[in-house]
């Protein structure tokens, strides 16, 4: 029993785990094909998504299947050697019983003694399988509980106090990194230069910068960099004259707003969409706040503060996320706004009707807008524009417009109807 005991816990502790990698796997591709329906549907791979997930579940029976038959000889054959073990004993008794060396009653008091020793070794089988089960989800939490944020906050991180706003990025160098257990995706492929090079920029307290630049230049690492999701290879990024890895990323990022580039909405209600980061806001101060921002009439046409909003904002159109994501930005009344393509998805009588907001919205702020459209970008202080990585040109609208350079030939571009931000 301690030999089949020990083959057990080795076999079945590979095997549980096993199983527990397929349910994950599983679920995730489950999760994904929901999540994606609309795109399968509209290009027509159910009958291939199907037959992935398949697999999945094959997978997920194999492992269990393996799991059971390790199983399926050890319960068995543990209570087999002790009903062997009884088959001797009563063989060799009852021969001893014939010769006259001990009773009847002496041998079945034997028997009662072997029986009442293996129930409880049965019984600890049975349960040992149940153990292993367990121990193999314990092993997936303690994986999970062990793995360390790519940004952590450092030990003797001081307190941020109230900012004003000015903004230095310092000789600041940066490559994502290629673990991808890092970037939560299994094929990602680590760039081979760096995405952020040499990168010197000095945004002043209250001032508007406009990023811009062609796909893949840097202008949302850049973001990602202020906010510290990431953390540079090499530099510092200041905030007040303060190294922002020195901070808590509580007092950092309570002064920060920020619209991402796809927004995102949580299912629930759209006060507490619009509330999240000030969920204690009087009704009457948030929507006084919506109706400056020009959002109100949005609110009502979608039923109301009380209006029920589903997971990722499903029903709400693409436009209608992206002013909810600015307006629940702007509500926060955080000294720093980084806008990563804040209007890229919206038409042009909506992006219209919230200009005159945003600027209200801005005012006093500093604000780092990440910006394809050069009516978002000439609406800033300055514009820098990106391309490889570095920082190429930098100044106000009117002084790059007067320097024939790329940003010259993007309004030139954007005049004879070719986009901006592919043709630098």
């Amino acid at each position: 029993t301690l030999a089949s005991s020990i083959w057990f816990r080795k076999r079945s502790a590979a095997n549980y785990r096993n199983v527990r990698n397929r349910i994950s796997e599983l679920l995730a591709n489950l999760q994904e094909s929901l999540a994606g329906i609309r795109v399968i549907t509209a290009f027509h791979r159910q009958s291939a998504s199907v037959d992935t997930h398949r697999n999945f579940v094959n997978a997920h029976r194999d492992a269990n299947l393996d799991a059971s038959r390790a199983n399926a000889i050890y319960a068995p054959g543990s209570e087999a050697i002790g009903i062997a073990t009884q088959a001797v004993l009563l063989g060799f008794g009852g021969a001893m019983v014939a010769s006259g060396r001990i009773t009847v009653g002496e041998l079945a008091a034997y028997l009662l003694f072997l029986t009442a020793f293996f129930a409880p070794i049965q019984a600890l089988v049975q349960l040992y399988n149940s153990y292993q089960q367990g121990g193999a989800a314990i092993h997936k939490l303690r994986d999970l509980f062990a793995t360390q944020p790519s940004i952590s906050q450092r030990p003797n991180a001081k307190h941020l106090d109230p900012i004003t706003g000015e903004i230095v990025f310092e000789d600041i160098a940066f490559t994502y990194p290629s673990h991808p257990a890092q970037l939560n995706t299994s094929d990602y492929i680590a760039p081979t230069h760096p995405v952020l090079n040499d990168i010197n920029l000095r945004i002043h307290a209250g001032e508007r910068l406009a990023v811009m630049g062609p796909t893949g230049a840097g202008k949302t690492t850049l973001a990602r960099l202020l906010t510290r999701t990431y953390d540079p290879d090499s530099g510092r990024v200041l905030i007040d004259g303060i190294d922002i890895a020195n901070v808590t990323l509580e007092s950092l990022r309570s002064q920060i707003a920020v619209v991402p580039q796809e927004p995102f909405l949580f299912a629930g209600t759209l006060r507490q969409n619009l509330a999240f980061a000030v969920p204690e806001i009087d009704d009457a101060v948030l929507m006084a706040s919506l109706d400056a921002l020009g959002i109100a009439d949005l609110v009502a046409t979608l039923g109301g503060l009380d209006a029920v909003v589903h997971e990722r904002g499903a029903t709400l159109s693409a436009g209608e996320r992206q002013l909810l994501a600015l307006a629940r930005a702007f509500v926060a009344q955080r000294r720093l706004l980084v806008l990563d393509e804040a209007t890229s998805n919206l038409d042009p009588a909506s992006e219209a009707a919230i200009d005159q907001a945003t600027e209200i919205a801005l005012a006093g702020h500093t604000s780092v807008m990440i910006a394809h459209r050069l009516a978002t970008a000439q609406r800033a202080d300055r514009i820098a524009i990106l391309e490889t990585g570095s920082i190429v040109e930098i100044g106000t609208p009117i002084e790059l417009a007067s320097l024939n350079g790329r940003y010259a030939r993007m309004l030139a571009n954007t005049s004879s109807g070719t986009s901006p931000a592919t043709s630098p």
